[in-house]
């Protein structure tokens, strides 16, 4: 023993420059190896900033569209309640509007100072305390208040101390005609509803979803993994949507946030980075694993040739120590010779396959094929490794007791002196494990996880992939949604409802063929896909069939219930519809059916198909206009001081010609570009050319007075308008007190902080605000209070009523009395007789706007317009003094 020592030793000091020519080869290995587990871990949560952007705005979507239907819904009570009588009645619309919002729970209506005055849970005369309640009596200006959540199913659910459900108060103002309260509509929104959604999402993906207000309440999600809320604020005031990385608990987080609509919600995806890197890291084992293996084998090497070169019989020793090292590898490792036969395995190889050394030894590798692979695969990896390339990859092989796995292997060809391989190390993983989390993953990802069905995302990838094929003949598209499903859920509780869900699946499943795709889109909604050939009334046979398959009686506990659905139809083909409009058709059929009794079918006709071309063709046309010079135009409106006669300004109004000879109202598409956000680029056009024409009437020494612009509540809300508009004024060197900005009363009920700074910004700057409408909205005088705006415009409907209805004439003169007590100017547009100005005229209007002065004209005509005005009055007054 000693003198082997003494020989190894020796031929390490004589073989120096072998050990030092190894040393660097290590060191290359390891600097490269640090150099790649630093890039896949950007690269990883690269790929995880990409995917939770994507699904946090997906998130983000869901929430927005349930709460709007809840919005909706209230708007339409509210305006329907002052025509019900009685507390019957008023009941059983409540109970009518709750069966159709699978977002709530109950529906109640209270008096101002809180009390239930009319309920759909038997709680009337109980006086709510809810912090929503008491915020909407101090402020009635607000369009809506979310509350906090409060324990049970709804106010005073006698089970709440013994549940662990909760509910989400949402209270909506009635207002008499003078603004004061009168009235409070409230919702009490199913935090479950929501928590479906994002449990699939924590379910799949491991991550938490929150759903916080404005002002950093959380109103829903885990109470795990939560944000710190000061430092998320200020992110959301000065961005509406972004991600950041934060650590919570010891734990890194990457924190998805989207607040885009005008709703006063946050959006929280929550991810850790953990899972992100999990996959990164598993590669990293095995980079290490095989550098590790190579470093072990480069040492091995240069050991032996320094041996050899001492002398031969250390060869022995050095194969001994290279078994030791490999056999105590963690996974399993086999050796073979050229031809493939089993010469060497490791215990670890052992314990993977079951088979033992005396049972494999001269064996091939083959034993263990599960017949997964083709031919050509095994040609192509001997082909890689006889090459004396390294080989890696999946393979599904067979235990010896018969069951498959599936291994990660690293096959690495040993070289002789000539670089002819002759013998391989194979290195195995078993990540059987991992792959059936992954395929369980994929499965979570496209399927609803109660019924197994195909989810909404299946559905819609399914349906796009049927558009992409131009040989595409015919689509048909079922809309399904439950008639009394929320009135099952919320009765029987939520077990009830999901077997009730399940049961209408399997009900699906039994009448449908092979080419019909059958989805869950999301709480009691369901769809088929079919694409075929048939005609209406087979595809109208089907539709019975559906709703015949879902009324069938439903066994629960010791009761039979029954439900029945409501179905939408929409059939179209490649050449007519693209994906996305045939699912609005669709769905625009299933509320038609449901508005018509339930219980029944309804296609999408020609009014409905005629009125979604008409949209879509108005919004593409709209997009062309704002990139082209000559469809957009300016009219200038003038407008006279009441007591002179004198023009004060003009309203700038705009235009589109959407064709030769054809004019398309602005009420048509302003309402349009609103609700697609097209405003945004056609407000952008309207401030350009409007300061450019401006610039040149300034310019020319033309005295134009004040211009006014209107402002979109949309643009107020989504975009930092006020800078903008600042900057553009500050291009063409507009004086700020030539501009006037009208805004309509109910662009400040919208409780938006991008609102309220945009508004603030102006009035800072000196630009003159104006009310716009004022009296067709929501009126309040806290509104104007609030404001402080300059000017107050009387609606064009009242002033037509002067001289033929009364109460046109008393609404004006308070209008009037109004604005002059709070320090304001009046305009009154739509004038258009010597009556109506001689009515305003007497009730000291500041500013009078009409066709009894002028039509809205171009800018030419307007120069001429104002010219002409002035030489008139100058001559009247030289005609009195002469």
């Amino acid at each position: 023993m000693i003198n082997s020592l003494s020989l190894l030793k020796s031929a390490l000091i004589r073989q120096k420059w072998i050990f030092g020519g190894a040393t660097l080869v290590l060191a290359f290995f390891w600097f490269v190896l640090q150099h790649t587990i630093d890039r896949g871990v950007s690269r990883s949560l690269a790929e995880q900033d990409s995917s939770n952007a994507l699904l946090a705005h997906a998130l983000e979507d869901s929430v927005v569209r349930s709460f709007q239907s809840v919005n909706s819904t209230m708007m339409s009570l509210v305006e329907s309640l002052p025509q019900l009588e009685g507390r019957f009645e008023i009941e059983n619309v409540l109970r009518e509007r709750l069966r159709t919002s699978p977002q709530l729970r109950s529906l109640d209506l209270l008096n101002a100072n809180g009390t239930i005055q009319a309920t759909v849970t038997r709680n009337v005369g109980t006086n709510l305390s809810y912090s929503c309640v008491e915020r909407l009596r101090a402020d009635v200006m607000a369009e809506f208040i979310i509350g906090l959540p409060e324990p049970g199913r709804y106010p005073n659910d006698p089970f709440a101390n013994r549940s662990a459900l909760s509910h989400i108060p949402l209270c909506m103002p009635i207002t008499d005609e003078k603004g004061q309260l009168q009235n409070i509509l409230m919702a009490s929104i199913n935090p479950q509803y929501f928590g479906n959604l994002f449990s699939s999402v924590g379910d799949t993906l491991g991550s938490y979803v929150h759903l916080y207000r404005y002002d950093g309440e959380l109103l829903l999600g885990h109470q795990q993994a939560l944000p710190d809320i000061r430092e998320l604020l200020p992110r959301v005031k000065e961005t509406s949507w972004g991600q950041y990385r934060e650590s919570i608990d010891g734990q890194n987080y990457l924190i998805s946030y989207r607040s885009t609509s005008l709703l006063p919600l946050i959006t929280i995806l929550i991810s850790d980075e953990k899972s992100a890197l999990a996959s990164w890291k598993h590669d990293e084992r095995m980079i290490r694993l095989f550098l590790l293996a190579a470093s072990i084998v480069t040492v091995i090497v240069a050991l032996t040739i320094a041996l050899l070169l001492e002398k031969r019989r250390m060869v022995q020793g050095d194969n001994i120590l290279l078994s030791t090292a490999i056999r105590s590898a963690a996974n399993a490792v086999f050796i073979t010779n050229r031809s493939g036969d089993i010469h060497w395995i490791n215990k670890a190889f052992t314990r993977l396959t079951g088979y033992s050394f005396e049972e494999v030894k001269g064996k091939n590798p083959k034993i263990l094929n599960s017949g997964f692979h083709s031919r050509d695969f095994f040609r192509d990896l001997w082909s890689s490794i006889l090459a004396g390339k390294s080989w890696r990859g999946e393979l599904i092989n067979r235990h010896k007791n018969g069951h498959s796995m599936t291994v990660e292997q690293t096959v690495t060809p040993i070289l002789d002196e000539r670089g002819v391989a002759e013998h391989f190390v194979a290195v195995h993983e078993d990540v059987s494990a991992r792959k059936s989390a992954e395929q369980k993953a994929l499965f979570l990802a496209d399927h609803d996880p109660l019924t197994t069905l195909p989810n909404r995302r299946y559905f819609e990838q399914r349906l796009y992939q049927l558009f992409q094929d131009e040989s595409l003949d015919l689509i048909s598209i079922f809309f399904i949604d439950l008639d009394r499903f929320k009135e099952i859920n919320d009765t029987m509780g939520h077990e009830a409802g999901d077997a009730l869900l399940v049961h209408t699946s399997d009900n699906l499943r039994s009448i449908l063929s092979e080419n019909c795709l059958l989805a869950r889109l999301g709480g009691d909604e369901f769809a088929v896909l079919t694409s075929h050939n048939d005609d209406y009334e087979s595809q109208a046979r089907l539709a019975e069939l559906i709703i015949s398959a879902v009324a069938r009686p439903f066994h629960y506990g010791d009761g039979v219930f029954s439900v029945t659905c409501s179905v939408g139809i929409a059939m179209g083909g490649y050449s007519a519809l693209d994906a996305s409009m045939m699912l609005r058709q669709a769905d625009m059929a299933m509320y038609r059916a449901k508005h018509d009794g339930k219980n029944t079918y309804r296609f999408f006709d020609k009014a409905m198909d005629a009125l979604m071309k008409r949209r879509v063709f108005l919004q593409q046309q709209l997009e062309l206009a704002v990139h082209r010079e000559k469809d957009l135009s300016l009219r200038f409106q003038p407008q006279v001081d009441a007591a002179t006669g004198q023009v004060y300004g003009a309203e700038a109004l705009l235009r589109w010609e959407i064709s030769a000879g054809e004019w398309v109202s602005p009420a048509e598409f302003i309402t349009l570009a609103e609700e697609t956000g097209q405003i945004l680029e056609i407000g952008s056009w309207l401030m350009e050319n409007l300061f450019q024409q401006m610039a040149i009437w300034n310019a020319k020494g033309f005295l134009f007075g004040k211009i006014s612009m209107n402002i979109s509540s949309v643009q107020l809300a989504r975009d930092t308008l006020a800078q903008r508009l600042l900057n553009l004024m500050d291009k063409f060197s507009i004086p700020y007190s030539q501009i006037c900005v009208e805004i309509t009363e109910t662009t400040l009920m919208a409780d938006s902080e991008m609102v309220t700074e945009n508004l603030k910004r102006l009035k800072q700057a000196g630009i003159t605000l104006s009310i716009d409408d004022f009296g067709t909205g929501y009126s309040s005088m806290s509104y104007l209070k609030a404001l402080d705006a300059d000017h107050l415009k009387i609606d064009r409907s009242f002033v037509i009523g002067i001289g033929a209805n009364e109460s046109d004439e008393h609404i004006v003169r308070a209008t009037m009395a109004l604005a002059h007590s709070l320090g304001m100017e009046t305009v009154a547009e739509g004038v258009d007789s010597e009556e109506q100005l001689t009515f305003l005229q007497k009730l000291s209007c500041d500013y009078i706007q009409g066709y009894l002065f002028a039509k809205p004209l171009k800018a030419d005509d307007f120069e001429h317009f104002v010219k002409e005005r002035q030489w008139a009055i100058n001559t009247s007054e030289d005609g009195i003094d002469d």
